[in-house]
């Protein structure tokens, strides 16, 4: 089907509104506050409806979600796809819990009938404007349509308030084994783009399978894309899949002048279950979430502080191969409360915010309080499960995990599995290796294992089996010269930000830097590893520990082996100072 993008501007024009002027897409120097819902299941999805099972216990949840964002004055409040009741959605139109001036809810909907469609129109007159695109495809055409409710305050032609509720549908259907959605989605034609009073920024909605429209047009991908925040609704399975990501890779592959952008995906949480009637079928998705941030690199910060702000509240940094940063939000259920700076400002370049999405306050729901409350508690993104993976990993781990940073024990874990590479910056999480994203989206860090994927569980696995397995051979084998006093026990694996090439400690000891590769590695790697430590140590130039370097692995017998190093070629016994080394070029 052919889309269309239409200025939100017109539309209104047409019945003799104005423009609304959104805080969001204001370009002065203030940042602006979005609250994001991330719902549970489980969903119904038959031949009339698709949407929250139960009805009451989400039009519950959805009610105190939107009291939430009125009482503290979110400018941008955002629910996926398919999830408010419309029940809900009335309510709020008749009632005091409505977007302010200058906020713009985007509210990803269940679905609605034709008939609905029009007789929320009747119930809602003399309460507010509701806009929708004229439907003339036949009857036949699908039952119900895929809808998302922008709510806001404008004026109208004699400069009083008007409530408006703008409704887009889904333009395209979503693939499933059975052609389900296929057979009764209704699809709309129109994507709406809402545009500040100059022009500068703009924010539009994509709905889960409108991937699919956006991504072959380049034209519609532009005018999305450039100082643009976009927003991706999602109730997806497999949010990783090509055909969903593509729009994305096209975007991110283009000039970055010409698409600094926010994409904002938001999914259900993991772990759905979808029925097929009320106390029929279910299926269990044993799916990711996949929500995230992504954001242009030269907009979000790399900086520890940051990044550990955020993640102490579920909210994870990756950097994308094509110049974005990505913010992975925690899996679970839950409310995310954000901090952004807006894209573009018009103001003094001193008062340019680099630092990206700041999360503030994560909600969860409290059963014996029927409400979002804040949770302090760091969520676990899949660490405990690694960690206990056996006796020797949680062992091994010990002193890492009571480190209350991810990037601490990233950094642990690469310099203990070896780096072929000397980079001095290496520990920059913008530029740590567990923290890159490619294209195929799929996460490898160690320290969130919340992907299903079965390639990155394997290597996150691989890395931190490496490390117990190093942490044994420093207790109980006999080590090489330049840090035997670190044998016998009591030697412990960790990162510290003023000895940041280092990773193994002992009380009363010089710090080491020393790596495992696993079983029977290749001479090259053994090489390049070795090379590569020798070099870190030797540029930060510290005489007490810059000839602590020692790279171990098994042998195909089963045997502990340390590399020769050949540039430490004489070393004073006991661990003392270098006292000749051959320096390469």
């Amino acid at each position: 089907m052919t889309i269309s993008i239409r200025d939100v501007k017109d539309v209104l024009q047409a019945r003799s509104l104005r423009n609304p002027s959104l805080d969001a897409l204001n370009p002065n120097d203030q940042s602006y506050r979005a609250l994001l819902l991330q719902p549970a299941g489980p969903i119904l999805a038959d031949n009339t409806r698709i949407g929250p099972l139960d009805l009451a216990f989400a039009d519950n949840q959805a009610t105190k979600f939107l009291e939430l964002a009125t009482a503290k004055g979110h400018h941008l409040v955002v629910t996926p796809e398919y999830y408010l009741p419309i029940a809900t959605l009335l309510k709020c139109v008749q009632g005091a819990t409505f977007p302010a001036v200058g906020a713009l809810w985007v509210l990803g909907c269940e679905s609605m009938t034709p008939a609905q469609v029009e007789k929320f129109k009747i119930d809602c007159f003399g309460y507010c404007e509701v806009i929708f695109e004229e439907d003339i495809a036949a009857p036949i055409q699908g039952v119900y349509y895929d809808p998302v409710g922008y709510c806001f305050v404008t004026k109208d032609a004699e400069g009083k308030d008007r409530r408006v509720v703008l409704f887009q549908f889904k333009t395209i259907s979503s693939r499933d084994l059975h052609f389900f959605e296929n057979r009764n989605l209704r699809c709309g034609s129109v994507i709406y783009q809402f545009r500040g009073e100059d022009e500068e920024l703009s924010l539009a909605t994509i709905i889960c399978s409108d991937a699919f429209n956006v991504a072959p047009d380049e034209s519609i991908r532009r005018k999305l894309s450039r100082n643009a925040t976009l927003l991706h609704i999602q109730l997806n399975p497999k949010p990783k899949h090509t055909g969903y990501m593509r729009y994305r890779v096209d975007t991110f592959s283009k000039s970055k002048d010409l698409n600094n952008c926010d994409i904002v995906c938001l999914n259900w949480a993991e772990n759905m279950v979808q029925v097929d009637a009320p106390g029929g079928r279910s299926e269990e998705w044993k799916n990711e979430s996949g929500s995230a941030w992504y954001i242009s690199e030269h907009r979000c910060s790399s900086n520890d502080d940051e990044v550990e702000n955020n993640e102490q509240y579920g909210l994870y940094f990756s950097r994308h191969v094509n110049q974005r940063h990505v913010l992975h939000f925690h899996f679970g259920v839950a409310a995310f409360e954000l901090t952004v700076a807006k894209i573009v400002h018009l103001g003094y370049r001193v008062h340019d915010n680099h630092l990206g999405p700041k999360m503030d306050v994560r909600y969860t729901w409290r059963d014996d309080q029927q409400d979002w409350v804040p949770n302090a508690e760091n969520p676990d993104p899949g660490l405990s499960n690694l960690f206990a993976l056996s006796r020797d990993v949680e062992s091994a781990f010990s002193s890492l995990k009571a480190v209350n940073s991810r990037l601490r024990v990233e950094r642990a874990i690469a310099l203990s599995c070896g780096l072929s590479k000397c980079k001095e910056a290496w520990f920059k999480a913008g530029e740590l290796e567990a923290c890159k994203l490619g294209e195929d989206e799929v996460v490898r860090r160690l320290t969130l294992a919340l992907d299903r994927d079965v390639a990155a569980r394997n290597t996150r696995e691989n890395s931190i089996k490496k490390v117990a397995a190093l942490n044994k051979i420093l207790a109980t084998k006999k080590l090489p010269r330049q840090i035997h006093d670190l044998g016998g026990g009591e030697a412990h694996i960790m990162w510290r930000p003023d000895l940041p090439h280092v990773n193994v400690f002992k009380d009363g000891k010089q710090p080491a830097l020393v790596a495992y590769l696993g079983m029977d590695p290749s001479p090259e790697i053994i090489k390049s590893v070795s090379d590569a430590a020798f070099e870190l140590l030797r540029r930060e130039n510290n005489d007490n520990h810059k000839h602590r370097i020692a790279v171990c692995y098994h042998t195909i017998d089963g045997q502990a082996e340390f590399a020769s190093i050949s540039k430490l070629t004489d070393i004073t016994h006991g661990g003392g100072s270098v006292t000749s080394i051959a320096e390469a070029d």
